[in-house]
């Protein structure tokens, strides 16, 4: 592991794409994994990561939901978008609560290793 301090929290509620961050990135980061949204507020308030990836559309407590927790509790995490959506209004809502970056699934994973490598190594708050 490269960075085992630099922690990566991913929210999402489909296995395939925890499997998937596991895969691309687990060897090089510390990755914290949750399948919903109040895990991911749980794992904020105790031990809030470097980097967060986070599906909008979730069970539960979606991803927007979650945005507005964070704003709202002033908690400073980079957040990169990842959904399926294609939906101008939630990309739009997602960028003016802070994110720094919004990825459409089937997820790129150069794009994912860029971000990752521009916000974990140079502490940039935009990968844009």
């Amino acid at each position: 592991m490269q960075n085992p301090t630099k922690r990566i929290l991913i929210v999402d509620d489909d296995q395939g794409i925890l499997d998937s961050f596991e895969v691309l990135l687990g060897d090089r980061y510390h990755l914290i994994k949750a399948e919903n949204g109040f895990d991911a507020i749980r794992i904020l308030e105790t031990d809030p990561p470097h980097l967060m990836f986070l599906d909008i559309r979730m069970p539960g407590l979606d991803g927007i939901e979650i945005l507005r927790r964070l704003q709202k509790e002033e908690k400073c995490v980079d957040v990169v978008i990842i959904t399926a959506l294609d939906q101008e209004n939630a990309e739009e809502e997602a960028r003016s609560l802070g994110v720094i970056d919004y990825l459409k699934k089937p997820l790129d994973i150069f794009e994912v290793e860029r971000i990752t490598s521009q916000v974990l190594s140079s502490g940039l708050q935009s990968a844009n």
